[in-house]
């Protein structure tokens, strides 16, 4: 294939300065990060800002003339960094080398994709750029167990996933694929969870731990706020709030879970769910807002996730799903509501996972269990919170509970 310039930009000059000014302008961009690069750290390099922004119209030149004349050139500036790489005497990296080469293609690309080039350049110099940056990322803030984490969580994703079969076992449940979707799903929710307590230390410890432990388990969270107010080592008001803001993970996660299985619920209860934690997550700040503000201790040991629990939860949620299911079978529409009720005293985001599976938002009977679901759930927690914190963490809690489940009902009916 001829791709020379007479064959691609027949007898267009304008186009041509338009060429050579995108390869100058992208050389200069690169050369001017690593020559103040050279004088902030004081070291030698083999190429500077006259250097690169002569490499990038060297390689917008020679592939003008042909894809031949392009590869020669290709194989000189190789050389050229070959040689200078060998001829390190400190071993400063082979970082400026390896950016030098590709300024070369990257004025080569301007011939045909301006846009694609411009943006290289920029994407280049940035990553060059954020050397201190990222070396202190990788070496002193990821800990070697978020590091072991995060690898665990990319197989789940790039290697697990794609070769899990996508076939129900037993009917609409049972799915291999679902079920480890839902776990990994499980694993980044609480790997976000971590990273944000990690950035966020300065602000509410109680805050960030509630939401944390939401994502785990809502109703656990709730129980052992209110186990503490009923010991007298904690404020009501302040852990009530603290236990809403574990229901806003459980809004956010039923999000994400549905969002894994139907994007057609989805769309019909993302709207009502995100109102209903707005108005849930104002209200727990209100409660939250004259808490003591402290810094929560940072263990550097810390997992990311735990696979147990995440394990545990998925279990949890694909036994639910069969014992629903099983219901639905023998007792039909009467055995999903059923089991949906039964479940959502439990564990909202099994029963609502069943509920999604066994049919669409259309359907008025399984509106009508999803709907049954969310004010059972409400409810259980609401009697959770007075078992185990007394009438006072009760008397905070509940009321906002059951505001938002209201709110989201209504705005389902209404949108």
């Amino acid at each position: 294939m001829d791709y020379s310039f007479a064959t691609q930009f027949p007898g267009s000059f304008a186009t041509l300065l338009s060429i050579f000014a995108s390869a100058l302008g992208c050389g200069l961009l690169i050369g001017l990060e690593r020559e103040r690069s050279k004088q902030r750290e004081n070291q030698h390099s083999f190429a500077g800002l006259r250097s690169f922004a002569i490499c990038a119209l060297l390689g917008a030149l020679c592939f003008l003339f042909g894809q031949h004349i392009g590869l020669m050139g290709a194989a000189i500036v190789g050389a050229m960094v070959v040689f200078s790489i060998k001829n390190q005497t400190d071993d400063p990296g082979i970082t400026t080398e390896l950016a030098f080469m590709m300024t070369y293609f990257i004025g080569a690309l301007c011939l045909w994709n301006m846009p694609l080039a411009a943006g290289l350049s920029v994407g280049l110099t940035i990553i060059l750029r954020a050397k201190h940056s990222m070396h202190s990322f990788a070496g002193k803030w990821i800990t070697e167990a978020e590091f072991r984490d995060g690898l665990c969580l990319l197989a789940l994703i790039l290697i697990a996933l794609p070769l899990t079969p996508n076939t129900p076992l037993w009917g609409d449940v049972l799915n291999p694929y679902i079920i480890l979707k839902l776990l990994t799903l499980i694993l980044v929710v609480q790997s976000l969870a971590h990273i944000a307590k990690r950035l966020l230390s300065s602000k509410n410890a109680m805050m960030l731990s509630a939401i944390a432990s939401g994502f785990v388990s809502s109703t656990a969270t709730v129980a052992s706020l209110g186990m503490e107010v009923r010991a007298g080592r904690a404020n009501a008001k302040h852990n009530a709030g603290a236990a809403l803001m574990s229901c806003v993970a459980t809004l956010l996660q039923l999000l994400i879970i549905v969002a894994g299985l139907s994007m057609l619920w989805l769309k019909s209860i993302v709207i009502a769910t995100l109102i209903a934690t707005v108005v849930l997550a104002s209200c727990a700040w209100l409660l939250l807002r004259d808490a003591p503000l402290t810094t929560p201790n940072q263990d550097l040991d810390s997992r990311m996730f735990s696979l147990k629990e995440a394990a545990i939860i998925a279990l949890t949620l694909t036994v639910i799903q069969a014992g629903v299911y099983a219901l639905n079978l023998s007792l039909g529409y009467a055995g999903l509501i059923l089991g949906t009720l039964l479940a959502s005293l439990f564990e909202i985001h099994a029963a609502m996972a069943t509920v999604v599976i066994q049919g669409t938002p259309d359907n008025s009977t399984v509106f009508y269990a999803f709907v049954l679901g969310m004010i059972a759930h409400a409810i259980a927690k609401s009697i959770n919170a007075f078992i185990t914190g007394g009438y006072r963490y009760f008397a905070y809690f509940a009321p906002i509970q059951i505001l938002h489940i209201a709110v989201l009902i209504t705005l389902l009916y209404c949108l």
